[in-house]
């Protein structure tokens, strides 16, 4: 998660432009091992292991690096061999915009150094995942209001990115929020209706085309156009990622939440409002998540 950070921050400084960055994350993500690869070509994990791991990550929110040790299928030093390539991935972003010649060696190395210093980060808080690092990361980014009390929302956006990047890919960059949804042509909303604990609607809004997009790589298979198949892939994803959601807050905040069955449509974007609207760039195309709670 610190690489989409990294990114933007990249951005910031203006050590690459927006255009740039798609095309570092495309490198990146098309040269770099994801962590079951690297468990696999290892010799660590078995197809099948991995593949057990994937699906207890349909109905746990852990890493699957933890997940795979807790289940036998690691021993604790090739977990932390694994977690230091995941956790230092900002560097490998690092080495893409290096390979593609938008910046010097010497240049990343001051601003990967500035980034760590402006951010705090460090070996130990890296290599061991520290969640309340990312999370006191997203709160400023998002600016959500500062509470000792759940804010779900903030939960939601949270488990979010953690679920793109574990069932999506890591090849985007975060924007900030915004206030409404920019006039698209072509465009469907997936959606699914909250109860319980809490009341809202959350919903993944895009340009068809790049919907297909994301819908072939969580399936991790060419859908091709069929609409069918497409359709299912998107309201699968919406319906794991709200699981998941709804049994964090049930465990760790004795929430109880209802879920609706996830519902498809061709929608009017001047009809549509939500509270919170995050757009995630991917190389592919920019996809909006939406959601009110």
């Amino acid at each position: 998660m610190l690489t989409q950070f990294f990114g933007n921050y990249l951005l910031e400084k203006q050590v690459i432009n927006s255009d740039q960055l798609l095309e570092a994350l495309r490198h990146k993500h098309d040269t770099a091992e994801s962590l079951d690869a690297l468990a696999l070509s290892s010799g660590y994990m078995t197809a099948e292991e991995v593949e057990d791991v994937h699906n207890m990550q349909t109905i746990k929110d852990v890493e699957f690096v933890r997940l795979a040790l807790h289940m036998g299928y690691l021993t604790i030093s090739q977990a932390s061999e694994l977690e230091e390539a995941q956790h230092f991935g900002y560097l490998l972003l690092g080495r893409a915009v290096i390979e593609l010649g938008f910046c010097t060696q010497e240049e990343m190395a001051k601003i990967i150094a500035d980034y760590e210093f402006d951010y705090q980060l460090s070996f130990s808080n890296c290599l061991n995942f520290d969640q309340d690092k990312i999370e006191e990361m997203i709160h400023h980014y998002y600016q959500f209001p500062d509470s000792d009390k759940v804010i779900p929302a903030e939960e939601y956006a949270v488990l979010l990115i953690r679920n793109l990047i574990r069932f999506v890919g890591d090849d985007f960059r975060l924007s900030g929020k915004l206030d409404k949804l920019p006039a698209l042509p072509d465009t469907q909303e997936i959606s699914q209706n909250f109860s319980g604990a809490i009341t809202g609607r959350a919903a993944i809004v895009g340009y068809k085309n790049f919907l297909n997009a994301f819908a072939n790589r969580y399936a991790c298979e060419a859908l091709g156009a069929d609409e069918e198949y497409i359709s299912a892939a998107l309201e699968d994803f919406l319906n794991l990622h709200n699981g998941l959601f709804t049994v964090n807050l049930s465990t760790n905040n004795n929430m109880e939440v209802e879920l609706s069955a996830p519902e498809i449509y061709d929608v009017d974007l001047e009809k549509l409002s939500y509270q919170y609207i995050l757009p995630i760039e991917f190389t592919f195309g920019t996809v909006y998540f939406c959601f009110n709670m």
